[in-house]
């Protein structure tokens, strides 16, 4: 049976033990998508104990930001303060990689020409119009991944996550919920997987086989003709024919349409209400282990160091993310491994957390 302090070789990385510390937007890069201080920090207080670090959502092109200081590498000059950032989690014992991101429809408005970007229109905030992509442009898009993920090697990190969730760009192409296109990237599952697999192809490319690269994605979505577990499964099998070395499996919660001033846009959680018990995803991303024999991360309140263990004991769950507990408290894997979980400040899910950063602010907990 696993364990928590278990060691994990995949692909280049050996990770220390099976804890993750999922991607967590501070919104406390600068304007120009650098690292600062403030990101250095906190990524330092909480790499301690970990095993693998996943640097949060960074955008590839300035117009793909999801808030307003996003961390990007789009550009060479961001790569020092990457570097940085990657130093200091390597010396705190941990592995690293940066998730990679265009937010598409869910964009912070007016950045540039493919802020709103979309397959087929579909709008998630009332103050940002989508366009529809041409083939043109979503060559462009895959490309921009590519290169990001150059930088991102560059500035010394093992690897790259893809964003394919949480109605994000790649995950509005997966979803049949959000993608309704006749073309070469729509239509039946592998049209809707076109475009993140040719994501995928173009970022092994530039960054090689010593590499790794992980893949986020939904499981579920918790919307009228959202993706299924079967079809997030056999996506998931082509993600595993393309190369990918490991899954976040993630979700979408229930949405609703809404309107403001005549435009009507779409309002969904990707975090598990109150109300939903630890673990509840464990099965979903274990089915998926089986389904396509790649490691797999678990996500969704998963900060009890039973609930830990309990999803360890399948042979179907190898590495555990624990998101909100570590804003909350940075040493809560330390307690975790330590067996002195009754010491955690314990996360109230209050969403405190969520509304800093959809106010523009560096995230904060009222915790602190």
């Amino acid at each position: 049976m696993k364990k928590i302090s278990d060691e994990l070789q995949i692909n280049n990385l050996k990770l220390r033990n099976r804890l993750v510390l999922p991607a967590l937007t501070t919104n406390a890069a600068n304007n120009e998508g650098e690292a600062t201080s403030a990101v250095i920090n906190f990524y330092k207080k909480r790499a301690g104990s970990v095993g693998l670090v996943i640097v949060e959502a960074t955008a590839i092109r300035p117009d793909g930001r999801l808030v307003p200081d996003s961390l990007g590498l789009w550009k060479d000059s961001q790569v020092a303060g990457m570097a940085q950032l990657v130093k200091i989690i390597k010396a705190a014992g941990a592995r690293v990689v940066v998730q990679l991101n265009h937010a598409g429809a869910r964009c912070i408005p007016d950045q540039g020409a493919l802020a709103g970007a979309s397959p087929s229109g579909f709008q998630f905030r009332p103050d940002l119009n989508t366009i529809i992509l041409k083939e043109k442009q979503i060559e462009l898009l895959v490309n921009d991944f590519a290169d990001a993920a150059g930088r991102a090697v560059m500035a010394g990190f093992d690897g790259v996550e893809i964003h394919g969730a949480h109605f994000y760009l790649l995950s509005q192409f997966i979803s049949p919920f959000t993608n309704q296109r006749q073309d070469q990237f729509g239509g039946d599952e592998k049209g809707r997987a076109k475009f993140p697999l040719e994501v995928i192809k173009a970022v092994r490319k530039k960054i090689g086989e010593d590499h790794s690269i992980l893949f986020r994605l939904n499981a579920v979505e918790g919307v009228d003709r959202g993706l299924t577990l079967d079809e997030s499964t056999s996506f998931s099998q082509l993600l595993a024919g393309a190369g990918v070395d490991m899954l976040d499996i993630s979700f979408a919660g229930k949405g609703a349409w809404q309107e403001i001033n005549g435009n009507r846009y779409f309002v969904f959680a990707s975090a598990l209400s109150k109300s939903d018990p630890p673990g509840v995803n464990i099965n979903h991303a274990a089915h998926i282990n089986k389904a396509t024999g790649l490691p797999v991360i678990s996500v969704g309140k998963l900060w009890d160091k039973a609930v830990v263990e309990e999803a360890l004991k399948t042979d179907h769950i190898d590495l555990v993310a624990i998101g909100r507990q570590m804003i909350a408290d940075p040493d809560a894997a330390e307690k975790i491994l330590c067996d002195h979980c009754e010491e955690t400040f314990v996360c109230t899910e209050c969403s405190n957390c969520f509304t800093t950063i959809r106010s523009g602010l560096p995230v904060d907990c009222p915790l602190w």
